[in-house]
């Protein structure tokens, strides 16, 4: 079967994404194109560059707090990611979307304008930096003559390149709403981001031929090093639970 694949933001949730990406390929699933916002971004891009699942793992497991957070003083956010940045050139070696082994669509937000672009040329870790920008906690990243910010913000399920393929689009969603108490200032707002970003994200289920959300990553906080493994095999199970319907879907 061979399909196209979109895949959302979520902060290490993205982890589940790799999960749902491990059980596809033993699957035998071909993917021909994919696209991606913020953490659907950079899994999108391994999997543009031929890295497999377990390679993508073995990333986010050795991702350091140090490595996302690096403080950007006197900046306009509270962070930068230079060493993020530096870290996947280094992992991939790559400079020119041409150089990817499939079509990859990244999904950024342009700060200016507010419009999302689906870029696919270029640098490609240089747009993938971009579209994982949360800012204020980041600092927009400038690229040419524009400042580009999160790919969330405008569209975080990026399904709308994809349209023009033959084969049928699979739809991934990490972010499912979850009950919770909203007593504080920090709970609140990240309440407040997920609705954003999800509300933008519902798009894509008409748009897509087959839509999966990982309802396991509920409760997982954006940036919670020690779950990645749970996301992962949340992505993993959950899909290989729901195979039977999406296959047919997109068959």
């Amino acid at each position: 079967m061979k399909i196209t694949l979109s895949l959302s933001g979520g902060g290490l949730r993205g982890a589940a994404h790799v999960g749902a990406i491990k059980f596809l390929e033993e699957q035998g699933v071909e993917v021909t194109a994919v696209s991606g916002s913020s953490a659907g971004a950079i899994v999108g891009l391994f999997l543009a560059a031929g890295l497999k699942s377990d390679d993508m793992l073995a990333f986010l497991n050795s991702l350091e707090k140090k490595e996302l957070f690096v403080w950007a003083s006197g900046d306009t956010g509270l962070f930068k990611m230079d060493k993020l940045e530096k870290k996947l050139e280094e992992t991939l070696g790559i400079e020119c979307y041409s150089e990817l082994k499939i079509p990859f669509y990244t999904c950024v937000t342009n700060i200016d304008t507010g419009e999302s672009h689906y870029i696919s040329k270029g640098n490609p870790v240089s747009y993938t930096v971009a579209s994982s920008t949360i800012t204020p906690l980041f600092r927009a990243k400038k690229i040419g003559d524009n400042s580009y910010i999160d790919g969330g913000f405008s569209d975080n399920l990026p399904v709308k390149p994809l349209v023009k393929y033959y084969e049928k689009s699979l739809a991934i969603n990490i972010n499912p709403l979850r009950g919770e108490n909203l007593d504080s200032f920090k709970s609140l707002t990240i309440r407040s981001i997920l609705i954003m970003i999800r509300s933008n994200s519902m798009p894509a289920k008409k748009l897509a031929d087959a839509f999966f959300e990982v309802k396991g990553v509920a409760n997982m906080h954006l940036f919670d090093f020690s779950e990645i493994e749970m996301a992962y095999e949340a992505g993993y199970n959950e899909l290989k639970e729901q195979w039977e319907v999406l296959s047919k879907k997109l068959a």
